[in-house]
């Protein structure tokens, strides 16, 4: 018994120089506890997974073979799950790996590790919302008499904000703006709850319209059908709901899964998405996208920007094929009329 103590207590504090070491001290590490209590809680699990599995391991038995071997044994839970306990792996390291005075790891083994990539067969992740999409969803809501549902996706979609904050955002974080002409506007002010970063930009008409034809029940500004504030997982139920009922209406795009059931593959994420390809096809820079969606880098804006200089070189390709068929036709008509 007093062995099986003694074991217990040295896994529970694990030895210097070694990986379940720096999972530990990561654990009490300011860029730990600085992230939401989601993600702490979800980087957690990891953590005690890693430091029961190879906690023992050496620091200097750190290799980018090691770390290979370790990402395809973690690539059968799938990409996701690989890639993110890759990250908290790295997180943890990483004292070690930029020290340059630190000779524990050699060198970068993460350096050129390429993560795990998304089976062929996989759908999108977070598909954005087409303005037809958008509009159909908040009609929909607002007949079947729940605009707390409606304010949600339009908080989403022109707010740009994620799930957490779109269930907590209070009606008080709409105060009066002016501009540099004196002119009123609301403006949209609150600390993400995520990231916490702060948000302070103007409300975008739209959803201003949006707020105009619903009324405040809560204290926030989206609500459930109760009249109270939403929970994460119910709005994404409720979002699945309206999605499946409108896609089998042929009103929005539908999926088939294996069993035969109609299905929209379109969820809450996807609205924010659909905000920051606007703004980018707007021409708005990484900074301003930035400063829209409340990121702390600027990761997601390249992202965005991307995709909104595929869809621009995509439409612009297809004005010159239509320019070229246009030509074409005229030439076979003017040439008709020739031989008549």
């Amino acid at each position: 018994m007093a062995r099986l103590t003694k074991a217990q207590e040295a896994a529970s504090k694990p030895a210097p120089n070694t990986i379940g070491g720096m999972l530990r001290a990561y654990n009490k590490s300011a860029e730990f506890l600085s992230n939401a209590r989601s993600t702490q809680r979800a980087c957690q699990d990891h953590i005690d997974e890693m430091t029961a599995d190879f906690g023992d391991v050496l620091l200097f038995e750190v290799t980018q073979a090691w770390l290979r071997d370790l990402r395809d044994a973690w690539a059968i839970r799938g990409h996701r799950a690989a890639n993110v306990r890759m990250q908290v792996l790295k997180n943890a390291l990483a004292p070690a790996v930029n020290d340059q005075a630190d000779v524990r790891i050699k060198g970068d083994p993460f350096h050129k590790l390429a993560k795990v990539k998304r089976p062929h067969g996989a759908p999108e992740a977070h598909p954005i919302w087409e303005d037809h999409e958008v509009e159909a969803a908040i009609e929909d809501a607002i007949a079947r008499k729940t605009p707390g549902l409606a304010r949600a996706i339009g908080l989403g979609r022109w707010g740009g904000f994620r799930r957490a904050t779109i269930c907590a955002i209070p009606l008080n974080a709409r105060p009066i703006g002016y501009d540099d002409d004196g002119a009123a506007h609301t403006r949209l002010f609150w600390v993400t709850e995520k990231k916490k970063i702060l948000c302070d930009k103007r409300e975008d008409p739209r959803l201003t319209a949006l707020m105009a034809r619903t009324p405040n029940v809560a204290m926030t500004i989206a609500y459930n059908a109760d009249g109270m504030p939403w929970k994460a997982r119910q709005l994404n139920q409720a979002i699945d709901r309206l999605m499946a009922r409108l896609a089998q209406a042929g009103k929005v795009r539908a999926a088939v899964t294996e069993k035969g059931e109609v299905y929209c593959p379109l969820d809450i994420h996807g609205l924010r998405h659909a905000r920051g390809v606007e703004i980018a096809m707007a021409g708005g820079s990484d900074a301003e996208i930035m400063s829209q969606l409340e990121h702390a880098t600027d990761r997601a804006a390249k992202i965005y920007r991307r995709q909104a200089d595929r869809r621009r070189m995509a439409d612009g390709a297809q004005d010159r094929v239509d320019k070229v068929v246009s030509l074409r036709e005229a030439r076979k008509t003017r040439d008709a009329a020739n031989k008549a």
